[in-house]
């Protein structure tokens, strides 16, 4: 039988790869390394897609249009008749009829900022409610790691790791010309570790664009300077106000965030958005079966007596 070259064997058993099972090892090893911050990133990040939502829900916009709306001077004698026991230390008026106005009062010496009817004369709540200030926290964790542009550039190491994550993890998916379709399906749910093992390979191979658009995309928002050289590299002309490629950097930072294509696309962006977080505790499940419990159970089957483990098998002492 004439010997196969890589590329036949690739074709048809690629487990038998040396490079393959190199691979193997280095998406496992990248998995485990940045395991944890994925689950975090991925579902801060699903949570921060609904981020405009949330205060589009919990902020009043706008108030009832009846009556008189007052301005200027009367306008702050109201709002100070409204809080007689909190000193109000600003008052921001708003050009459309509809629109709250702004204030500020202090309270237990903290100022605090509210909305105020100019029509009915009365509170309407915080402009940043527990939920909304919530919110901007699980951005802020979900951008910069809570610490600014360190953070930033933090999470660009991990968007890159990330990336390799995604790229590794697709090469090593394929199994073969004859395995295609049984990776392509995760088979009946099942409290097990093969089930465990098919829904990561089939989740990650039919959400591979999604997973790639997002790794690359988060490594441009964190390292943005190599990209725009990249598209001033193909400007024909740097002295006006557009670049060839801009159209396609708003789009792809859109379609990272699900924005543009109303809520429908939004939710459905927090779901997708969870399947990192899957990945990792599919992947870490297969391994800690496969890898951790069978050493285990080697070294304990190692340290067992012979001859009593002869009896057990039916081989006479």
């Amino acid at each position: 039988m004439a010997k196969q070259s890589g590329w036949q064997r690739w074709i048809r058993a690629p487990q038998l790869l040396t490079w393959r099972r190199v691979l193997v090892q280095l998406h496992l090893w990248i998995g485990l390394l940045v395991g944890v911050y994925v689950v975090l990133l991925s579902v801060t990040g699903s949570l921060s897609v609904i981020r405009p939502d949330i205060n589009r829900w919990s902020v009043p916009r706008s108030v009832k249009v009846e009556g008189t709306r007052l301005t200027g001077d009367e306008l702050k004698d109201a709002v100070r008749r409204a809080y007689p026991q909190n000193e109000v230390t600003s008052v921001i008026e708003r050009r459309r009829p509809d629109s709250p106005v702004m204030i500020t009062v202090l309270e237990d010496g903290k100022e605090v900022d509210r909305l105020f009817d100019p029509y009915a004369l009365r509170d309407i709540g915080m402009m940043y409610p527990p939920i909304v200030e919530a919110i901007e926290w699980v951005v802020d964790l979900h951008d910069n790691l809570l610490k600014g542009q360190t953070g930033r550039k933090v999470n660009g190491v991990g968007a890159l790791l990330f990336f390799a994550l995604v790229i590794t993890g697709a090469i090593i998916w394929w199994p073969g010309v004859g395995r295609v379709r049984h990776n392509l399906l995760p088979g009946k749910p099942a409290k097990s570790a093969r089930f465990a093992r098919r829904l990561h390979n089939a989740l990650g191979i039919w959400t591979l664009v999604l997973l790639f658009m997002w790794a690359l995309t988060a490594v441009y928002l964190c390292y943005p300077d190599p990209f725009e050289w990249t598209i001033d590299y193909f400007d024909a002309d740097l002295s006006d106000d557009r670049r060839p490629l801009d159209w396609l950097v708003r789009f792809v930072v859109n379609l990272h965030f699900g924005r543009n294509w109303g809520l429908t696309v939004r939710w459905l962006w927090v779901v997708l958005g969870l399947v990192p977080a899957v990945l990792f505790v599919t992947g870490f499940i297969t391994w800690w079966v496969r890898v951790v419990k069978r050493r285990r159970a080697g070294a304990d089957r190692a340290g067992e007596p012979a001859i009593p483990a002869l009896a057990e098998e039916g081989v006479p002492n």
